[in-house]
């Protein structure tokens, strides 16, 4: 059997057109890796409220963390080796150094019974930033061999400002000295960057999407939303110049579902035995796919929901792929099943994928502090701008099924001059992706969706689109 690609990632392109999908945590036992110590990711992590990028460890997961209105990036090494909290911290204090913000803390940490100074550094120098770094070993009681290793480095940042890289490991000394490495090696890489042109756009971005959010209702979301009895049918496919349906190229369809709900309409558990977390309220998006594309039939159920707040989210995304062994990714013929599953509370992003009878992976995206979307909200992006009717560049995070990573989004909404009170929203899920445009009429309903390969998502009624594909000898 010869494949060229992956059938999942060619289920998630193909019916990811306006939309991104979600992910757990990652766990490894508490042992050294016995890769590299000091390999490191290709992409760098950026921290846009600090202007920090960073490359981490390899297989390092990385979380926002948040306490109250204070916001930190805390990182997990691989193999159990500790973790690093990264934060910015201001003063009022115009004459204190790095140097002695560090000292002031190092004699804090000092007061432990048993603690002995490992290592200190004066001066250090990574890139153009001069900083301060110390190393702590604490006893931890009853375990012998165990220590509590804190390692703290702190740069001046800006005026009354500083960066902190905050390490600890409870471990033995072999175990600190791989983490040290990996602490070390991380850091070197660190960039501070003034708000460029681009960074300023992106600001200004995310500054018109945190608007936009604040200011919508909940009478706002039950304008876009189809409601829990109605649902919307959409064609895809490739048109041509005669303009006659019964030419043009079909593609697949969808059936879309939105509405106001309880997260415990995701199961099929009955209403009289749903607990307190069943009956979180928040809003529900379902869409029931099928793609036909190079010898392959792609047949799908997504089923996401939000909270009312935006903090919590969860999703089950159901796959099946079937092959006629004419694709460009078999040579056999062949039926594959896949389920992503996604949840999020706060800062703390997990994706589970099970393709078939492999091995599940989990995976834990790190989310930017400032400016995510749920995956409910990047589905209704457009038609949230559309009903507000808003101009501008929106910029936010939102998760990439093709990256498996968090990535920015745009959204770009205009008034064509050629089509007076219609809407136009060009959407971008990653700064490399194709865009996608989006029409909507007046009142903010769905018109049509172009994508860049020509195809077109358009809504139909369901006894038309099924004469269609019944008069085209077409699959229903």
């Amino acid at each position: 059997m010869t494949r060229s690609t992956n059938p999942l990632m060619f289920v998630l392109l193909a019916l990811s057109a306006t939309m991104s999908f979600a992910q757990t945590k990652h766990t490894t036992p508490a042992v050294a890796p016995s890769t590299n110590l000091t390999e490191l990711e290709i992409d760098p992590i950026s921290l846009d409220s600090i202007g920090l990028t960073i490359n981490l460890p390899k297989d390092a997961q990385a979380e926002t963390v948040r306490v109250g209105k204070s916001t930190s990036t805390g990182i997990s090494l691989p193999g159990g080796l500790g973790t690093i909290i990264i934060n910015e911290q201001r003063t009022n204090d115009t004459n204190l150094t790095s140097t002695a913000a560090a000292i002031s803390i190092r004699d804090k940490l000092m007061n432990t019974p048993g603690a002995m100074m490992i290592d200190e550094q004066h001066d250090l120098r990574v890139g153009i930033w001069t900083g301060h770094r110390f190393y702590i070993r604490s006893p931890s009681k009853g375990r012998a061999g165990i220590n509590t290793y804190r390692g703290v480095t702190i740069f001046g940042h800006k005026p009354n400002t500083f960066l902190i890289f905050d390490f600890t490991l409870s471990g033995s000394e072999s175990q600190f000295n791989h983490a040290r490495v990996l602490y070390e090696t991380s850091i070197a890489t660190m960039n501070l960057q003034e708000m460029t042109t681009q960074k300023l756009k992106r600001a200004a971005g995310f500054s018109s999407t945190n608007a936009l959010l604040d200011q919508i209702t909940l009478d706002d979301y039950a304008e876009v939303l189809t409601g829990k009895n109605n649902e919307r049918w959409e064609r895809l496919y490739t048109p041509t110049n005669s303009g006659d349906e019964m030419d043009a190229t079909e593609h697949g369809y969808r059936r879309v579902k939105s509405w106001s709900g309880y997260k415990g309409e995701l199961g099929t558990k009955d209403k009289s035995k749903w607990s307190t977390e069943d009956r979180k309220l928040g809003y529900l998006l379902q869409i029931d796919s099928m793609a036909m594309d190079s010898g392959l039939r792609i047949d799908s159920r997504a089923l996401f929901y939000m909270s009312i707040d935006g903090l919590e989210e969860t999703w089950t995304i159901r796959m099946t792929l079937k092959s006629d062994g004419n694709s460009s990714i078999d040579e056999q013929s062949y039926s594959k099943d896949s389920v992503i599953t996604g949840a999020r509370k706060g800062g703390k992003l997990v994706i589970t994928t099970v393709e078939g009878n492999n091995t599940p992976t989990v995976i834990s995206p790190f989310i930017p502090e400032n400016g995510y979307i749920t995956q409910v909200q990047s589905y209704l992006m457009g038609a949230l701008i559309a009903h507000k009717q808003l101009q501008g560049d929106f910029a936010s995070y939102s998760y990439n099924p093709v990256t498996n990573s968090v990535t920015i989004r745009w959204d770009i909404s205009e008034q064509p001059a050629s089509s007076p009170g219609l809407w136009s929203v060009t959407s971008k899920n990653a700064p490399d992706s194709p865009p996608t445009t989006t029409h909507f009429d007046a009142h903010g309903d769905l018109m049509r969706v172009r994508l860049t390969n020509g195809r077109i998502w358009e809504p139909i009624e369901l006894e038309r689109l099924l004469s269609l594909w019944k008069r085209k000898g077409l699959p229903i």
